[in-house]
């Protein structure tokens, strides 16, 4: 019984891990380059933080908990919205900072992945003015990021929460027709949605701009078009507009075969309010990357703030890089072993911790010992003669001068 306990928990392998250390730091470094400051957010927060702020989280799928003054505490299913409210009300921020990433874990109960509680989240957070230009820039480091790791097809679909939301207000339907409504048009599901059009009682112009919806997706310059045939208002003439200027930015960046237009992309975070894109990866089935404007958010705060943002789904990441084999194949944490008998134990421990201050990782036992770990290369240290092998040979050395001088000649094997 115990066994199966310990084999149902998610372990991760310790190569696994080094692996997984090593995605983040390239997520991390192409997030430094824009000028974002890491933060964080406690793990456990307070229940009516996400109760009372509306299009958050599914109630149901939060993970509560009691602490022992009866206060009911969630853990953390969602980063946005702390990171907001830490921004919003906290007077320590320095009022010009407004770039925070974040390396965070999110807890869900999900039906869809009832084995799996916690995910890992790398996302950013930007509190800046709505403009076309802060769009296209976060969209751009989306597109960066997603390349940083190695993939070479892919594809940000973008498109515009305003759009759909414009369309519902031009009829009264119940709450359940609604997200009856946004799921067919999500799933682009064309062969129910027109019937289901007709049980409503709408106008016939709106209907036909339903219907359209889920059409309106793929090459930006033709969705441009076929949209302009839906638009009903003013408002959603400016929606395509703002599309548009965007795109012709993200142009400029040379970033326009990565992206594709989805005016029938609906995010489930209904905070989202201008421009909302995901990224997909070939040969993958769900988004890796999610993200989009939620201007009004901060209002559940009392405070006016802008914002745009994005999260990368760490683990989505992790098994589509596996997948297409982008993880280097070298695992090895060590670059140098050294080995000596006690006669140069003094002269191979002073090496090693020279090699240690010039970033060198090195271990060091004595050559009698046995060990299991693989370095690029082994130094031996022995009464007649000093050795360094590497994969392709073995070499002499006889001080600590010529020593570094090979380890410096090889330095691309390290």
């Amino acid at each position: 019984m115990q066994l199966d306990v310990f084999e149902s928990m998610n372990t991760i392998s310790l190569e696994d891990y080094q692996r997984r250390e090593h995605l983040l730091a390239k997520i991390k470094d192409r997030f430094s380059t824009y000028g974002y400051q890491q933060i964080q957010t406690p793990t456990f927060e307070q229940y009516d933080l996400y109760k009372t702020i509306t299009g958050t989280v599914n109630r149901d799928e939060m993970i509560k908990v009691i602490d022992p003054t009866g206060k009911v505490l969630v853990l953390r299913p969602d980063v946005t919205i702390p990171i907001t409210r830490i921004i919003a009300t906290n007077k320590q921020i320095p009022s010009g900072e407004k770039r925070f990433y974040y390396i965070s874990n999110v807890f869900r109960n999900s039906i869809e992945q009832q084995d799996k509680k916690e995910h890992t989240q790398a996302g950013i957070e930007n509190f800046g003015q709505n403009t076309p230009p802060l769009d296209a820039e976060i969209i751009a480091l989306a597109i960066q990021t997603i390349s940083d790791l190695g993939f070479k097809k892919f594809k940000l679909e973008i498109g515009h929460a305003g759009f759909f939301k414009e369309l519902l207000k031009q009829i009264n339907i119940s709450e359940q027709n609604t997200s009856q409504l946004q799921q067919m048009i999500q799933a682009k599901n064309f062969s129910e949605l027109k019937p289901f059009l007709e049980t409503l009682s709408i106008h016939t112009d709106v209907k036909v701009a339903l219907q359209q919806i889920p059409f309106l997706y793929g090459r930006p310059e033709d969705v441009m078009k076929r949209a302009g045939t839906v638009i009903l208002n003013e408002r959603m003439n400016y929606t395509l507009s703002n599309l548009i200027e965007v795109y012709e930015l993200l142009k400029i960046y040379g970033l326009e075969e990565f992206v594709s237009f989805d005016l029938g992309l609906i995010n489930h975070m209904d905070y989202y309010s201008g421009i909302i894109f995901q990224g997909f990866v070939e040969n993958f089935g769900k988004p890796v990357l999610m993200g989009g404007r939620y201007d009004t958010l901060a209002e559940q705060f009392d405070t006016d703030l802008p914002a745009i943002g994005f999260a990368c789904d760490v683990d989505a990441i992790f098994d589509a890089m596996e997948g297409e084999g982008l993880f280097s194949k070298k695992t090895s944490p060590l670059d140098i072993m050294i080995l000596y008998t006690p006669a140069k134990q003094r002269e191979a421990l002073t090496a090693a911790q020279e090699l240690r201050e010039l970033g060198y990782r090195v271990i060091t036992s004595l050559d009698s010992t046995p060990t299991i770990s693989e370095a690029s290369f082994i130094v031996r240290y022995k009464e007649n003669v000093n050795t360094i092998k590497d994969q392709h040979n073995t070499r002499l050395f006889y001080n600590q001068e010529e020593l570094m001088k090979q380890l410096l000649q090889n330095k691309g094997e390290l």
